[in-house]
């Protein structure tokens, strides 16, 4: 599935990019390519207290197009894959994280010549490993995820960012599922 999301945002940029690059002069668009280091926090809720399992450093990527709809504004679809293993044990037990996919779309507003702040908003999908006396089982967890991020172009081909983003994940066995995490980016535009 990952491979047909990522061959359709190829199309779909190779189609989209003379139609806008007419309408538009924007430094701020066009195919990207990212690597990502973040922090994680999953987290349950219920009863009104909200409860972390374990924290992680997360590695992953983003792969996305913008399309630019003015000089200022931006938008397109995403792509990403975080890995993280956060997680929390009692006893022999344990439960925590093993994977985060979301795909969505993101709107960047441009702040000058060389950065923007965006949003987006998205599909997640997070791995849940459990772990007890030796033997494991995973589940995915599926929900929405928002983001609010902030991109600035070191030149014309790269850029650094930062962004933090939350997951509302449903619930499991009658329990609430979160994601929150915040990421350092550095990428490239093509």
């Amino acid at each position: 599935m990952r491979i047909m999301i990522c061959a359709a945002l190829a199309a779909a940029a190779s189609i989209a990019q003379p139609a806008f690059a007419e309408n538009a002069d924007n430094d701020l668009s066009g195919l990207r390519g990212e690597v990502r280091v973040g922090w994680e926090t999953p987290t349950v809720s219920g009863g009104g207290e909200v409860y972390k399992i374990g924290q992680s450093v997360s590695i992953g990527g983003e792969l996305g197009y913008d399309l630019p709809v003015s000089s200022k504004v931006t938008v397109g679809p995403f792509v990403n894959y975080e890995y993280a293993r956060s997680k929390d044990c009692a006893y022999d037990f344990c439960l925590g994280s093993d994977g985060n996919f979301a795909a969505g779309g993101r709107v960047g507003f441009a702040l000058g010549e060389k950065s923007q702040l965006y949003v987006k908003v998205g599909y997640d999908s997070m791995k849940l490993k459990a772990t007890a006396y030796g033997y494991s089982d995973s589940e995915s967890l599926d929900g929405v995820q928002g983001a609010i991020g902030f991109d600035y172009n070191i030149n014309d081909a790269f850029y650094v960012g930062i962004e933090a983003n939350y997951a509302d994940l449903g619930q499991f066995e009658g329990i609430n599922f979160q994601r929150r995490h915040v990421a350092i980016s550095a990428g490239t535009r093509f």
